[in-house]
């Protein structure tokens, strides 16, 4: 059963305090399995003993049984398989509306505050280095050429393996980076925060949530990729890397006028 038919089914019996443990696990899947109990208990505003007790009414034994139950839940083929569920019926129109869902829902998961930290970090640096890794080495790259469109000096990288380190030796003192990374960090994401803190380059996390952010992050964007039950979606990430982008260029309306001029004479080169 899933997490969230479990809940839905034990919500009853909970109590207040209970029920806030419950609705954070749920709409935080991805953190329980980085977060201890007294953590959780935190972050729902609760108790560890609070935490404890719900997990145990929903039917598990402990903290790691439901760890365990969420990471077969949130695997990549029982995310696909639910998306399939869900949407295979052919209606396209469901899986826009899933979509839109988690567009709508990102006022709610990030702050003004964060938003205007991350533009001030970026906005500063002489280069904008763009990083991901398989699906998202491409959304890194989009980003880096719309960057370069308005004039903003960008990189993208996102190679795996050793080849990752001839990307990252040419990070430099100036830079500053976006990381795209949701999960559990990999050997590549730990060598470049490594590299990144001897440069002293600041870097904005994209992540599902700030909690699991890694607290090297100069700032962390919980961005989120849809409705964790399902396949990830980069829908909320393309929406706000595109509004950071265009809130860089704008600060610096010269440098985007010349960019778009010569961006205009290149093209008239090549009709």
């Amino acid at each position: 059963m899933k997490l969230e038919d479990q809940i839905a089914a034990h919500r009853g019996g909970l109590s207040p305090a209970e029920t806030r443990v419950a609705d954070f696990l749920l709409a935080n899947p991805h953190s329980v399995g980085h977060l201890s109990a007294l953590k959780l208990a935190a972050a729902s505003g609760t108790s560890d003993a609070t935490v404890v007790r719900t997990v145990h009414k929903l039917g598990f034994a402990g903290l790691d049984e439901l760890r365990e139950h969420l990471a077969a839940e949130l695997s990549q083929a029982g995310r696909l398989q639910a998306t399939v569920r869900a949407f295979g019926d052919g209606v396209v129109s469901r899986h826009v509306a899933a979509c839109t869902g988690a567009l709508t829902s990102l006022p709610e998961r990030l702050s003004d505050e964060e938003l205007a930290a991350a533009l001030d970090v970026l906005a500063h640096a002489g280069r904008v280095v763009i990083v991901g890794f398989g699906p998202a080495r491409h959304i890194a790259s989009y980003t880096a050429q719309y960057l370069a469109r308005g004039g903003v000096p960008s990189l993208a990288i996102g190679m795996t393996g050793r080849g990752f380190a001839d990307q990252v030796i040419g990070l430099a003192a100036g830079d500053a980076a976006v990381l795209l990374s949701y999960d559990t960090p990999s050997e590549e994401v730990e060598v470049f925060y490594t590299r990144a803190g001897q440069l002293g380059v600041p870097v904005v996390q994209v992540t599902e949530s700030r909690l699991v952010a890694d607290p090297r992050a100069a700032v962390a964007l919980g961005v989120g990729r849809g409705n964790p039950a399902y396949s990830p979606s980069h829908v909320p990430t393309l929406a706000v890397l595109e509004a950071l982008a265009d809130a860089v260029v704008a600060t610096d309306p010269d440098r985007s006028a010349r960019a778009a001029a010569t961006l205009a004479e290149l093209r008239e080169m090549l009709s």
